[in-house]
């Protein structure tokens, strides 16, 4: 039986995902397929080819502290109102007038160069997708067609920099035919990349945030900003439905730019993994006995690409 591991987007709130592994890897849970959204792509990736908590979570430190993460401009929402999305904080950026002119002049807030520095300085270097120890994929959102693109071969830091790619805060990503964003626009819990990819049983990592209370709307920003809270509280329903076992870190409080709350976020994800892993080791023992009976479902859908092809050399990122 094949395990994976479905990791959500959610900015800082992803942190949590270190917590989750801390805890799975301690109880002899290694997952054999990872599937990761946005943040979830990075933390995802880095686990797939260091599979150590530990090294994931020093490098994260590191990482957060490190000069390409602060020139990658992630301090100017720091001081956000932490109830909102970070689709509302971007509106709310230009609401205020603050960097107009860069909004109306360019895709995104931050460069394409210091978004790809501060992905590279996290894993260390570039390399190939099929480097990792076990069987990986980022999701990301292609503006052309719409479509899903499930990245499984390839750059790393290009795969993960798609799927994390905020639109209109990080800039799009080429790769081949597809101007990629981030992939939570469509999964936001990779729980469909994970049955694509092989897997017989998903644990979905669920970092994203109930509906808000509705306090009204007073301007067509808050108007679009609670529609796309709808939009993507429904996509969340679905694809915790397409799980076998969810974990869900109490983190929804914290804002997709919380990273100086790091050790608070990572002590949500360990606190709840750790209050589900004994149930989730019998639905596995269970799953492992039905498992042997019981044909493998087959996923199809026009709405997914699987992006098997590599796309540009390893030259542009090292």
């Amino acid at each position: 039986m094949k395990i994976a591991l479905a990791l959500g987007g959610g900015g800082a709130r992803g942190l949590s995902h270190v917590g989750v592994l801390k805890v799975l890897e301690e109880n002899g849970i290694i997952p054999d397929i990872i599937c990761g959204t946005s943040i979830g792509a990075i933390i995802g990736g880095k686990y797939a080819h260091i599979p150590s908590w530990k090294t994931v979570w020093e490098d994260v430190l590191r990482a957060i502290e490190g000069e390409a993460f602060k020139r990658a401009g992630m301090e100017l929402f720091e001081e956000e109102d932490e109830k909102k999305n970070p689709f509302h904080e971007f509106l709310k950026v230009i609401e205020k007038g603050i960097l107009y002119s860069r909004a109306i002049a360019s895709t995104s807030l931050v460069s394409y160069k210091a978004y790809i520095e501060a992905i590279k300085d996290f894993f260390g270097r570039d390399f190939f997708i099929e480097e990792t120890r076990m069987p990986f994929a980022a999701v990301a959102t292609d503006l052309i067609t719409g479509a899903e693109v499930i990245l499984s071969r390839g750059s790393m830091v290009k795969a993960v920099a798609a799927s994390s790619a905020i639109p209109g805060i990080f800039p799009p990503i080429e790769w081949n035919n597809f101007l990629l964003v981030d992939g939570g626009w469509t999964e936001v819990m990779p729980s469909t990349c994970a049955r694509l990819m092989g897997a017989d049983f998903v644990i979905g990592v669920w970092i994203g945030r109930d509906i808000s209370e509705f306090l009204g709307v007073h301007n067509s920003f808050e108007v679009v900003s609670r529609a796309d809270e709808i939009t993507r509280h429904y996509l969340g329903v679905l694809r915790k439905q397409e799980c076998d076992f969810i974990i869900e870190p109490d983190v929804g409080k914290f804002v997709w730019s919380d990273f100086d709350k790091k050790e608070e976020i990572f002590k949500k994800g360990e606190e709840a993994a750790s209050e589900s892993i004994e149930r989730l080791k019998k639905i596995i023992k269970m799953k492992r006995l039905t498992t042997l009976f019981k044909k493998k479902r087959k996923i199809s859908s026009p709405f997914f690409k699987i992006e098997l092809a590599q796309p540009d050399t390893l030259r542009n990122f090292t």
